[in-house]
């Protein structure tokens, strides 16, 4: 068996495992830069993630801003099988009894039976008519396209054909067509008492072409929808639609079945108590990731366990100690804008050393229900009020000192 030869050991005293240790020594400054590198990444991604976390933050905040937090309201029937209501911001809180006596239907026309629509194989077959008629609805203003429709019919067309045709002008016409019963089905799209014209009178002539006889709809009467027919705090009222809209502001009533409902329009009181625990929920886990970034971590005989990538910095110190500062303090507005001085009148407490946030709903709600400009005041910023100072609100002082870390113009 043949041996390893070692040459340079052999002529310079050096063998090939002083080599490898003196190479290990000159990686020494390239091994250091790497893991300079690798820890600067790695700040720079929990900086990134420090900055989702504070735009989140100041989204939550804006939403208290925003006036339809506070001014939304909302509605409840007794039975929405018969009634439900959608209130905007211009409805008044009450109490509505609805009484529904009839709902608005559609007008319609059911043809006479037609013979023959299908072949030996049961295919829709070609029935062989040629001509022309026109379809109408109330709309229509004579003179003028809309609300109106020819439909042309020619020798190879078949029931089905003659139903697209007039389904394709449905854009116009506002008329649907369908097959039962070997019966062709013209009805209107909207609801209440409407009339649908059908003519196959040769404008010329003045004669009749025969398409409408052939078709079974020749002197069929129609079906003349209603309207619906109901009550409001026993107030009575007519409506061609089942969508009402124009009975009483900022309320859209939708009737659904004859009978009786009480609705309750109330301020959406949820809405608000959502935005708050959410700014809450979204200020806590914020802390407690600024708070794992800035451990200083544990020395062990293997080394620093839990130390945080940020351990150390001061801007991110300022930052936490500003947050948890800002949330606590006296914040209210100066003046008589507001009596309320600082959120955990509202409800926010740090519940721990720790400076985590809780929220008790019924604190705000019991502030909210007893004046809730006043509560507006407090988080919102206010102006031109006769006989008081302008105010900052609580939310555009936090958002100041979150903008000074994430504004993509001068942010830290």
């Amino acid at each position: 068996m043949t041996g390893s030869i070692n040459f340079l050991g052999s002529y310079s005293g050096i063998d090939q495992s002083t080599i490898d240790k003196l190479m290990q020594i000159e990686k020494l400054p390239l091994n250091q830069l790497n893991n300079k590198k690798t820890d600067i990444t790695a700040q720079q991604n929990a900086w990134k993630d420090v900055n989702t976390r504070l735009n989140s933050l100041y989204d939550k905040l804006k939403a208290l801003q925003n006036s339809e937090t506070f001014d939304s309201m909302t509605s409840k029937s007794s039975n929405e099988n018969i009634v439900t209501m959608s209130a905007s911001k211009d409805a008044v809180a009450g109490i509505y009894s609805i009484k529904v006596t009839n709902l608005a239907t559609n007008t319609r026309i059911t043809g006479e039976k037609i013979d023959n629509i299908y072949d030996a194989e049961g295919r829709f077959a070609t029935l062989g008519i040629e001509g022309s008629f026109t379809i109408k609805n109330k709309d229509h203003v004579e003179g003028e396209e809309g609300n109106f429709a020819t439909i042309d019919i020619v020798a190879d067309d078949s029931l089905k054909t003659i139903v697209k045709k007039i389904n394709d002008e449905t854009k116009n016409t506002g008329i649907n067509a369908t097959i039962i019963d070997n019966k062709l089905v013209l009805t209107d799209e909207k609801t209440g008492a409407r009339e649908i014209t059908l003519s196959d009178i040769d404008t010329e002539t003045g004669v009749s072409n025969g398409t409408l006889s052939k078709l079974g709809l020749n002197g069929v009467e129609a079906k003349i929808g209603k309207q619906a027919e109901f009550t409001i705090n026993d107030i009575p009222a007519l409506r061609d639609s089942n969508t009402v809209s124009d009975l009483v502001l900022g309320l859209t009533i939708n009737l659904k079945e004859v009978g009786n409902s009480t609705v309750t329009v109330s301020t959406d009181t949820e809405k608000l108590t959502k935005t708050v625990q959410d700014f809450v929920d979204q200020y806590n886990s914020t802390m407690s990731f600024i708070e794992e970034q800035l451990a200083p971590g544990t020395v062990t005989d293997d080394g620093t366990t839990g130390r945080g990538t940020l351990a150390g910095d001061s801007s991110l110190r300022s930052l936490h100690s500003t947050l948890r500062r800002m949330v606590t303090e006296s914040l209210g507005a100066d003046g008589d804008i507001t009596t309320i001085k600082d959120i955990s009148q509202l409800g926010v407490t740090t519940t721990d050393r720790t400076g985590k946030l809780s929220f008790d709903s019924s604190k705000l709600l019991e502030e909210f229900n007893k004046d809730s400009q006043n509560v507006i005041n407090f988080f919102g910023d206010v102006k031109g009020v006769e006989g008081a100072k302008d105010s900052v609100g609580f939310i555009s002082k936090l958002n100041s000192r979150i903008n000074d870390y994430i504004s993509s113009k001068d942010g830290l």
